[in-house]
């Protein structure tokens, strides 16, 4: 069984020693696209805990590609991850390198990746696949550069990133996503796969987050889109939120998650619970519309238990399933588990803001760009 709450010093330990094994994890192993994911979650880890030894390991690791500059030419995974910290590295520091970095990035997105004829962009052409990880390695980045620099094309655009992979992705029947559509097959691959879900309601929620800001100003440029965007969010809630009841229901008593999501004979899975709790702690605080509350927080808080309970005295988030391309139930079933770059980063952030709401739950997160204001009313 699971307290009704959660307990602040343990996550405040688990955080810590996964931030101390991951800011040494960063510079040991080979180059992994999942390594901006653990950058970012070490600058969020930062904020958390006080202290600045995270910062200066992700400024190791980062600095060195910044003077390179993004190798937008290459696999897809790599340079669009890399943008994330470009951005929180720039609204931390002011330095305008560091945006430029993102720019090229944004730029690439809009001007020259592949897309399905109705916009979505594609991870490997010249194949027309939409894959649900991609709606989290797009749309968060445009919309929080939109965010930065003041245009709210960007934000738009983004948006419409969002409900261009629930069109292709999301199942009818449960509101959960598949993990590839084929496009041209008018098909998709077989199963609902925990983490591809989780990535896209994270994606959903921090495009919702900056979306939900109220005092914009004058300082954006273009036409005001106030009308066009309303719209687009409360498509996007209703979307997430649809999902998130879903994906609630089908939660394990361990607080995990299964990795084909709704098959119980899959194997629990660790980098999931992550994901979802991050979505679930920002859903439950702006009360998103027809969210089931009671439950969600209840899930939240299992899952955040749940993967404390998975770093080890080590510092390693266990549990998770290695990188993982679509296939039928038994490919899923089979891939191994470990630790892996992008679960101990996104598991970096869930605790973080968990620790950091506990402290104060009007505060703002710089480092994810997410603006933690009065919550909505229900």
């Amino acid at each position: 069984m699971h307290s009704a709450e959660i307990n602040v010093e343990e996550v405040r330990g688990a955080l810590e020693r996964l931030t101390s094994n991951a800011s040494r994890e960063l510079f040991v192993k080979q180059p992994h696209w999942g390594d901006a994911i653990l950058c970012g979650g070490l600058l969020a880890a930062a904020g958390a805990l006080k202290t600045n030894a995270p910062v200066e390991a992700a400024h190791r690791w980062f600095d060195p590609k910044l003077e390179a500059g993004p190798r937008t030419g290459g696999w897809f995974w790599f340079w669009t991850a890399e943008a994330a910290p470009a951005l929180s590295f720039y609204i931390r520091t002011k330095r305008p390198e560091y945006l430029e970095y993102a720019r090229k990035v944004i730029e690439t997105l809009e001007t020259t990746a592949v897309r399905t004829p109705d916009g979505a962009i594609v991870p490997h052409p010249p194949a027309l696949e939409v894959w649900v990880d991609v709606s989290y390695f797009t749309a968060p980045k445009m919309a929080t550069y939109g965010d930065v620099v003041g245009d709210r094309s960007k934000i738009e655009w983004a948006a419409d990133q969002i409900l261009l992979h629930a069109k292709y992705l999301t199942d009818p029947a449960s509101g959960l996503l598949w993990h590839v559509a084929y496009v041209e097959k008018n098909a998709h691959s077989p199963c609902l796969w925990a983490r591809g879900n989780s990535w896209f309601s994270m994606a959903c929620a921090m495009v919702l987050a900056i979306l939900d800001q109220q005092d914009r100003g004058p300082g954006f440029r273009g036409p005001d889109p106030a009308e066009s965007l309303r719209t687009k969010l409360d498509a996007i809630e209703s979307a997430v939120v649809r999902q998130l009841n879903a994906v609630i229901k089908l939660q394990d008593e361990s607080g995990l998650w299964h990795t084909v999501i709704d098959r119980p004979d899959s194997y629990l899975e660790a980098s999931s619970a992550a994901g979802f709790a991050s979505a679930l702690g920002w859903a439950i605080f702006f009360r998103y519309r027809g969210l089931d509350l009671a439950r969600a927080r209840t899930a939240y808080v299992r899952a955040i238990n749940a993967i404390c309970s998975k770093i080890n005295a080590n510092g390693e988030f266990t549990c998770v399933s290695r990188q993982t391309p679509p296939g039928d139930f038994d490919f899923y079933n089979s891939i191994e588990v470990g630790t892996a770059p992008y679960a101990t980063g996104i598991c970096l952030g869930a605790l973080s803001n968990a620790l950091l709401r506990s402290r104060d739950p009007a505060r703002k997160d710089e480092t994810n760009r997410v603006w933690l204001t009065k919550p909505k009313q229900s």
